[in-house]
């Protein structure tokens, strides 16, 4: 039978702890329901009450943290809750999880989505880390509709309409997975009021790529950048059309130069994308294999072991090419220029990684690779294809495809007609 004592700070300091794996209860002698549950490392105030014959316990806190005065004004405000029908342990676990914030959250988010990719979840960080950091410590489930319309408004402004919608179509899948997390227990989605209020920008899919008139000033002009790693990503994800990752994390590993072809491992679709070499690859290849330092095609100095995006190269290609384009090789030259004729001037080409690929499919198309050579050079899902499901092009079938956009890119850019069979020195 539990033991009965006035419980006050003094008493319930001289309580002796528990032996190791026991609990003892004792029951104030004035309030039958309160007590302190003592153990062998804690002693722990609780109320107990038989309510709708359920017999309910609820935490109060543990001595030393708090009294038995304090725990006592606790118990008696439980006990009046309990009386009431009120469910105090529910309604405090609502309000832990009506208290986690949107960096906890974000957490738990990640953790089970074992599926995502490195690139994906490095987008996701970005929008929730960045464009989000003044949000992170605050209960998700305080974040209003009327703070997402203003964080949304503000992140145009300050990082683009592109990236305002990234960051909310983020926060909005978070936010689902929270919900579910809560059982429910936090406000529906305030990310609905972008849609409700029509707010979304229209963001037009971009669709630069390289024109025919400019490849010989692109090309020339990255044949002056002194890094030769640097040079050959760029060539070789002009010449192939690969994504910007996959051509920078590309391995020695996948690459068979006997074979003449070489391998994606890690693709958009999750399919592995073998592409034949074509002989301007294949010379490209070997130079990059004479450099070989690490397990990398493209190595890179930092801690990824391979390159990463070469913004500033891009941006000298872009300030070369305004030379070149405007028929000077100075700048002195073209602050002339300039001087004597402001609107005869042509802008530099600036291009994206992105645009690249674009350039590939449309000299492609240009001179009538079939579709569906074009789709599996591109390594495009087949979709709702069903034709294109059933069609199966080997890697042998697309060194002709492969080997006539090289030629009709190496003509663009070197105003130089080469044989299909010739090797040709990047």
């Amino acid at each position: 039978m539990a033991e009965r004592v006035k419980l006050t700070k003094t008493t319930v300091d001289k309580i002796p702890f528990a032996e190791k794996g026991k609990q003892i209860d004792y029951y104030d002698s004035e309030l039958p329901a309160f007590g302190v549950r003592v153990s062998a490392t804690s002693k722990t105030y609780f109320v107990r009450k038989w309510i709708n014959g359920k017999l309910t316990r609820v935490t109060l806190g543990r001595h030393g943290v708090i009294y038995a005065d304090v725990a006592r004004k606790l118990a008696g405000d439980a006990t009046t809750e309990l009386r009431k029908g009120v469910d105090v342990n529910l309604e405090k676990a609502k309000s832990r999880i009506r208290g986690i914030t949107l960096s906890e959250i974000f957490t738990k988010f990640l953790a089970t989505r074992n599926a995502l990719k490195p690139r994906t979840i490095e987008h996701y960080s970005d929008d929730i880390n960045r464009h989000l950091a003044d949000w992170l410590k605050k209960p998700i489930a305080e974040i209003s509709k009327e703070m997402i319309a203003k964080k949304h408004t503000k992140l145009a402004e300050s990082a683009g309409e592109a990236s305002a919608n990234s960051a909310m179509r983020t926060f909005r899948a978070v936010y689902n997975f929270a919900r579910s997390y809560t059982d429910n227990n936090i406000p529906d989605n305030p990310v609905q009021r972008l849609s409700q209020t029509r707010q979304w920008y229209k963001v037009v899919r971009r669709s630069n790529f390289l024109k025919p008139h400019e490849l010989k000033h692109w090309y020339d002009a990255v044949q002056k950048i002194p890094n030769t790693v640097i040079r050959d990503y760029l060539l070789l994800t002009v010449f192939t059309g690969l994504r910007k990752q996959e051509g920078l994390q590309l391995k020695w590993s996948s690459v068979d130069m006997k074979d003449r072809s070489f391998t994606i491992i890690d693709t958009k679709n999750g399919k592995p994308h073998q592409l034949p070499m074509s002989n301007y690859l294949h010379i490209l290849f070997k130079g990059l294999q004479k450099q070989k330092v690490n397990e990398y095609v493209f190595p890179g100095t930092g801690e990824a072991g391979h390159l990463v995006e070469p913004r500033k190269q891009m941006d000298f290609i872009a300030r070369r090419t305004l030379l070149t384009v405007n028929g000077v090789e100075k700048e002195d030259e073209l602050t002339k220029k300039m001087a004597k004729d402001p609107d005869g001037i042509l802008p530099g080409i600036s291009f994206m990684l992105h645009d690249l690929r674009r350039t590939f499919i449309t000299i492609a198309e240009s001179i009538d690779i079939s579709y569906a050579a074009l789709k599996r050079l591109l390594n495009h899902s087949d979709g709702n294809d069903v034709t294109g499901g059933y069609l199966q092009i080997t890697t042998d079938r697309l060194r002709e495809p492969m080997e006539l956009i090289s030629v009709k890119l190496f003509e663009l850019m070197t105003a130089a007609t080469i044989p299909p069979t010739k090797e040709t020195t990047p």
